[in-house]
């Protein structure tokens, strides 16, 4: 149990709050990029609900936020309202969605060979921030010098854009294999907007006794799911290694923090052996809403990526579609953000509890003025980081590709 209090200090996010300024000490993912590196796909989640006052679904508001297809894109990230674009020359930006001029969208703005243009009156700013262009001015003016924008940088990777919202130098974006390892096969999906604060879905990462109840009936794992798991949490600087023993089976997934789930995802009941990895982002929107993306590598073994048997595919997506309405709706239907002032905690629940332990110790860590654990730089962030090392499955056998 949480105090209000404490409740409060973990689920805003916004860039005054405690938790938004730890956040925003790393790299996040925003959208689908436009130059895709495979196949891609899209969760179905189709239970209504109100966005910003407009109905839809978590399907429907995760294409419309978190699909970039060239144009000026409308993103909120972290408690902000930003415009995503792409330049003529290709270069992408990131920036505040109001010009500071009239406060005019930068949703319709219009893409120069250098920066984006306000469609009001023509300022145009760079993805520095910079104002470049203000064509209603006095030719001789030097107005133009000492207005900017806010804006984020953004890189491409994986088959997603991402950006680093934090203060000063930005940190090495981590290199997981699943976004950034060579050859293979990628294939990055959009798992929807969900209407939920953003630790009630990574707590469910550490809550591994719910597979063997939620996902232990009428789900495609049911088969070997369906016993509830020995369960332990082994922590280090980077996150949570869970382990889940069912008599002969074991299993291991991570929790890299901040938000994203690195897990190792056997073919349906381990009929084909071929190496699989998976991480799960969770980007948070607002303090009630985060985005989901998932992307999955399959690794070529001796030079050749699989030739996969009839009747399977490389996106995940319908693979983990009850899965995901099970985990969705358990974990919306807790609340907006989850009153954890009148939860009641068990012995099973001993990696949340670790969870918040950690997640604080980052947040005081933000609060005096240090990196918190978890940001690389330098040499330690070019090096891959491989899923092997930290996720295992006993339904798939690595050797067995070979």
């Amino acid at each position: 149990m949480l105090s209000a209090e404490e409740n409060d200090i973990l689920t805003k996010v916004g860039p005054d709050s405690d938790c938004g300024r730890w956040l925003r000490s790393f790299w996040f993912p925003i959208a689908l990029s436009d130059n895709p590196v495979g196949p891609t796909a899209q969760l179905q989640l189709d239970e209504p609900f109100l966005y910003n006052d407009r109905p839809g679904t978590a399907t429907s508001f995760g294409q419309k936020a978190a699909t970039f297809e060239g144009n000026p894109l409308a993103v909120r990230i972290l408690g902000e309202d930003l415009v995503l674009y792409r330049d003529l020359s290709g270069d992408l930006g990131l920036m505040d969605i109001n010009c500071p001029h009239r406060n005019s969208s930068l949703e319709y703005g219009r893409p120069r060979e250098r920066g984006l243009a306000c469609p009001y009156h023509g300022w145009t700013f760079d993805n520095a921030g910079e104002c470049l262009a203000m064509p209603g001015e006095p030719k001789n003016s030097n107005f133009k010098n000492k207005v900017t924008i806010k804006a984020y940088p953004v890189r491409e990777q994986g088959g997603l854009i991402w950006t680093y919202m934090g203060s000063g130098e930005a940190p090495m974006l981590p290199q997981i294999d699943v976004i950034a390892a060579r050859g293979g096969v990628r294939i990055v999906e959009n798992f929807c907007l969900w209407p939920a604060n953003w630790l009630q879905i990574v707590e469910n990462s550490v809550d591994q006794v719910h597979t063997g109840i939620l996902h232990g009936e009428g789900s495609t794992r049911a088969d070997v799911w369906s016993q509830i798991p020995e369960v332990d949490w082994h922590p280090d600087d980077f996150g949570i290694q869970t382990v889940q023993i069912r008599g002969d089976y074991g299993r291991t997934n991570y929790l890299r923090f901040p938000t994203t789930i690195l897990l190792n995802q056997p073919w349906p009941g381990g009929k084909f052996n071929w190496p699989r990895y998976s991480a799960i982002f969770r980007t948070p929107v607002d303090d009630n809403h985060t985005l989901l993306f998932h992307v999955t590598h399959v690794p070529e073994v001796n030079g050749k990526s699989p030739e996969l048997p009839e009747g399977m595919e490389f996106p995940a997506a319908g693979q983990v579609q009850t899965l995901f309405e099970q985990d969705y709706r358990a974990i919306v239907t807790q609340g907006r953000p989850v009153d954890r002032t009148i939860e009641r905690l068990g012995v099973t629940d001993r990696g949340i509890i670790l969870l918040r332990k950690m997640v604080m110790e980052g947040i005081d860590a933000v609060r005096r003025g240090e990196e918190p654990k978890g940001v690389l730089r330098g040499a330690e962030g070019e090096q891959m980081l491989v899923s092997a090392e930290k996720v295992t499955d006993a339904l798939m056998n690595t050797e067995a590709a070979e």
